[in-house]
């Protein structure tokens, strides 16, 4: 838009100076001449053929004296583009023409071409400024996603954090619970079985029998508590971590989760023991120095993998102790066992379906 303007002010110019012809002919040929040029010059940009566009549109001005009247929309132009040193057959045209104009007309042209001159100093300023705005903008926009989304970090290690303090005392009072309450309540259990033994009071008898039957009520609820607590307690993620720790100095680690906390216990169980038994796999036998391990869960399976970059010689011993663990725990689960062998190392892949 801002060309499109400049340019219309430069064209009054020409106008300013053909107004006073005594024959229309060519000055308006020349003027409609020079809108096309200037035109076909906006869509040639830098390409090639705009420098003979430039070129015959010069050469014009130097066959046909009102075509000077175009100089200031033609160094306008020129200006946009890299032929700025074309620039310099506009002096040569005038010179040329200088005996069919008058004085006013070739101060009026030389004007036109100073203003050409000022307004794309102008607006290229404002193409800087307007650069410089969107720059600092995208900066800006970016600054804040990148803020954003350590805030959503920072927010969600926190979350990790207070899950596993929480998943840590829920543990230690499933132990307490354990270690005194329970053998508390065992040891009242074995003494009234004692005492019920011994007496031979019908009337206590009976009474020992409901006390007693009181109390492995008890038992059993406070043991359901406790495996409760300590169900709920088993974090699949930072568990495996923990286990990944013994390799992380010898070994690079890679690690994948996708999966809800709403797992099955015994699916947790059955993963975090086939994880440990594949990390004693890669310390005895892989020859590698990376580990690759993927936990996802899909709509109808949980998909257990894990892998090395230890060169292999293709034979897998499924007799062996860690390879029968791996299976027994996955059939166990309902899950299938899938291992390979090859020169990129070895890899153990668990499918466990949804019931």
């Amino acid at each position: 838009m801002y060309r499109f303007i400049s340019k219309l002010l430069l064209l009054f110019v020409f106008a300013i100076c053909i107004v006073h012809c005594d024959d229309f002919t060519m000055p308006v040929i020349a003027l409609l001449s020079t809108v096309t040029l200037s035109a076909f010059a906006e869509v040639a940009g830098r390409k090639k053929r705009s420098l003979i566009l430039f070129i015959v549109w010069l050469i014009a001005c130097f066959i046909e004296p009102f075509f000077c009247f175009s100089l200031p929309v033609l160094f306008y132009d020129l200006l946009s583009t890299d032929k700025v040193w074309l620039s310099i057959g506009i002096p040569l045209a005038l010179i040329v023409n200088r005996s069919s104009f008058e004085l006013t007309e070739l101060l009026l042209i030389i004007y036109g071409c100073l203003t050409a001159l000022v307004i794309y100093s102008v607006q290229h300023k404002l193409k800087k400024s307007e650069k410089a705005l969107i720059d600092t903008r995208d900066k800006s926009e970016e600054t804040t996603m990148l803020l954003q989304d350590k805030n959503r970090r920072l927010l969600s290690e926190q979350d990790n954090e207070i899950n596993l303090a929480t998943m840590k005392e829920r543990n230690r009072i499933a132990r307490e619970i354990h270690d005194n309450v329970g053998h508390m309540l065992t040891r009242s259990i074995l003494q009234v079985g004692a005492l019920s033994v011994i007496n031979k009071d019908e009337t206590v008898g009976s009474g020992l029998s409901d006390l007693k039957e009181t109390l492995n009520n008890a038992m059993t609820s406070i043991r359901n508590s406790v495996h409760d607590l300590h169900d709920d307690s088993i974090n699949l993620k930072s568990t495996i971590n923990e286990a990944l720790k013994e390799i992380s100095e010898n070994y690079k680690v890679e690690k994948t989760y996708d999966f809800s906390e709403t797992m099955p216990k015994n699916i947790k169980l059955c993963l975090i023991g086939i994880a440990k038994e594949c990390i004693s796999n890669v310390v005895k036998h892989s020859n590698g120095n990376a580990v690759t391990l993927v936990i996802r869960e899909h709509p109808a399976l949980w998909h257990f993998s894990f892998s090395d970059n230890g060169k292999c010689d293709g034979h897998i011993n499924e007799s062996g102790i860690g390879i029968s663990n791996i299976k027994e725990r996955a059939e166990g689960a309902g899950g299938i066992v899938n291992l390979s062998s090859t020169e990129k190392g070895f890899s153990v892949v668990v499918s466990i379906p949804k019931n």
